[in-house]
């Protein structure tokens, strides 16, 4: 994962006290997010400071969570819209439109479609849009308490801002913070920082951004690319062939949350942000991470059952276990490494 050279200018800015009119009540501005954003088209900057090690089978998540990821937007609605992520050796765009899921990738030479929508997924660049991640983060939370905080210049709008601060001292997370157009209630910058540290370790911003609606089309390959359309009801398939155990109805004083998914051996638990969530891994996937670990600074962590470790940052923790023939996992959430660790040992399994 890349450090952003402009890291320290960004995080550091004050934030600029605004007339009146930049304000609004943080429960309305929250009330407006839940309701859904308005049609948008800009250029965002995410800067991702976990400092996640590169973790195998993980290394574009860990990329874009300790990095910079620069974001074209392109939002109709939630059925329709356009991000594409820009790198030094080209881009990388995702499209959704009726449906389907578009993914030209410039350096493969690829265009990827996805028929349906994948339930449970690795975080994409597409997420780090300012109007996305605080949709998600506002959605998750929404049962906490917020706000007022200082209005700031946004992208040449007086953003409103408010804060949410979630109250299950299990999280790791501190405070949330989101800057949203007063008028329209798109969100313009969203900061996420760790319980007990005043700097921002994942915050993100539109640089640009119009209140257009912008026109979505279907992507096509030009001449000599490649092209494959995969089935998002796929996943569940690769995971029966894991023979993954069915997620516990409790792990670590957590209950299942039913999440209108089904597939086999997932599993959240918890509400809010203290919650994780449990996917079923090959034993091979769980094995490296698990190998890995020591060397990334994780911990090993002694389990009933087959062999586990745990990575930790200030923000998010993941952990596996492997070493045994059913039930190889990984466990990730915004929660302290204790949680995780409680979940692990919990876990039931069979020896290879």
């Amino acid at each position: 994962m890349l450090v952003a050279a402009g890291t320290a200018v960004l995080v550091g800015a004050a934030a600029v006290t605004l007339p009146a009119a930049a304000s609004a009540a943080p429960e309305d501005l929250r009330a407006r997010i839940l309701a859904g954003v308005p049609p948008h088209e800009g250029y965002a900057e995410s800067t991702g400071r976990l400092g996640l090690p590169e973790i195998a089978a993980l290394e574009q998540v860990t990329a874009l969570l300790s990095g910079v990821t620069r974001l074209r937007v392109r939002y109709a609605g939630a059925d329709s819209w356009r991000v594409d992520e820009l790198t030094p050796a080209g881009e990388r765009d995702t499209y959704r439109l009726a449906g389907r899921e578009y993914v030209w990738d410039f350096g493969a030479n690829q265009l990827t479609v996805v028929e349906g929508e994948t339930p449970v997924r690795l975080p994409r660049p597409a997420d780090l849009v300012p109007s996305e991640l605080a949709r998600r983060l506002v959605s998750l939370t929404r049962a906490d308490p917020v706000a007022p905080i200082d209005a700031r210049r946004v992208a040449g709008f007086d953003a409103a801002g408010f804060r949410v601060s979630p109250a299950d001292p299990d999280t790791t997370v501190g405070r949330i913070d989101v800057w949203c157009d007063p008028t329209s209630g798109l969100p313009l910058r969203v900061e996420v920082a760790a319980r007990g540290q005043d700097l921002p370790l994942l915050f993100t911003e539109f640089r640009e951004v119009a209140l257009t609606t912008p026109d979505i089309t279907v992507p096509t390959a030009p001449p000599g690319a490649g092209s494959v359309t995969a089935q998002a009801a796929d996943l569940a398939g690769a995971l029966r062939q894991l023979d993954a155990a069915p997620p516990p109805p409790r792990l670590a004083g957590r209950d299942l949350v039913p999440w209108g998914g089904e597939l086999p051996g997932v599993g959240v638990y918890g509400t809010g942000a203290s919650g994780f969530v449990l996917v079923p891994a090959s034993r091979g996937v769980a094995d490296r991470v698990v190998d890995g670990a020591p060397a990334a600074g994780g911990t090993v962590v002694e389990v009933p059952v087959g062999r586990a470790a745990i990575l930790t940052t200030p923000l998010l923790s993941v952990a596996a276990r492997g070493g045994i023939r059913r039930g190889g996992v990984l466990v990730a959430g915004t929660v302290a490494p204790a949680v995780l660790e409680q979940a692990l040992r919990e876990l039931p399994g069979r020896r290879a």
